[in-house]
């Protein structure tokens, strides 16, 4: 659920209405219909790349694979529900078969009855145990296909990406069990490093968005301060 909001909100409002408020602003500044019909060329091209299409990253068919588990997993869910209410009705269909007895003076059912019962619990025994491998195949599955995103959101050029990738995985659940996603390039690495013109600060170790002044010496012994 967590994997699914976070994305529906990153391509609702971080792709297409930022992409959406740049498309209205170029086209009131258009004085031509090639200005529009290029601004929403733009616009097209900024959606398909935002939503991972078309894309020369392996970012789409990891996603690709998530979706397939997602809609697997319900599918599964789906089956596993049916079967479970199939053996409760069974089992109600039992007890109400025992109360009819009881009321005819039988008390109970027949030796056929009984087998038959046992061997259809039998047999939903092993439905379940093929529905938890199954369910496990699932889950390594997705965690693989999730681990595979982030470390290709992680290993992106564009700090958006990384912070979404940081978003997916905010209790590091995944960061904790692939070494791959600490290490570098991954947006904890990128905030501490210079990559955006990002320097340290002599004050408290802090880093600052702006160069910072270093000191130069005249002619005179004075100190002014420069940026570079």
């Amino acid at each position: 659920m967590h994997f699914v909001h976070q994305m529906q909100y990153y391509v609702l409002f971080e792709v297409i209405e930022c992409n959406w408020v740049e498309l209205q602003k170029r086209m009131q500044q258009a004085k031509a219909l090639d200005d529009i019909l290029d601004a929403h060329s733009k616009f097209l091209q900024a959606i398909s790349v935002g939503c991972f299409v078309n894309t020369s990253t392996n970012m789409e068919s990891h996603l690709e694979v998530v979706y397939e588990n997602i809609i697997s997993l319900e599918n599964w869910q789906e089956n596993f529900y049916k079967e479970c209410f199939a053996e409760l009705e069974a089992r109600e269909k039992m007890q109400r078969a025992i109360a009819e007895s009881e009321g005819t003076g039988r008390f109970g059912v027949t030796t056929e009855q009984k087998m038959e019962r046992d061997q259809e619990r039998k047999i939903f025994e092993q439905k379940i145990l093929t529905c938890c491998r199954t369910l496990e195949g699932f889950a390594g599955s997705y965690a693989k296909a999730v681990g595979g995103f982030l470390l290709a959101l992680n290993s992106s050029d564009d700090h958006n990406l990384q912070l979404f990738g940081t978003r997916l995985d905010f209790n590091e659940y995944y960061k904790k069990r692939d070494t791959n996603l600490s290490k570098p390039l991954t947006f904890e690495h990128w905030r501490m490093s210079n990559v955006y013109g990002y320097s340290k600060s002599h004050m408290g170790g802090r880093y600052s968005m702006y160069p910072q002044p270093t000191p130069q010496f005249g002619r005179q012994g004075n100190v002014s301060l420069t940026w570079d």
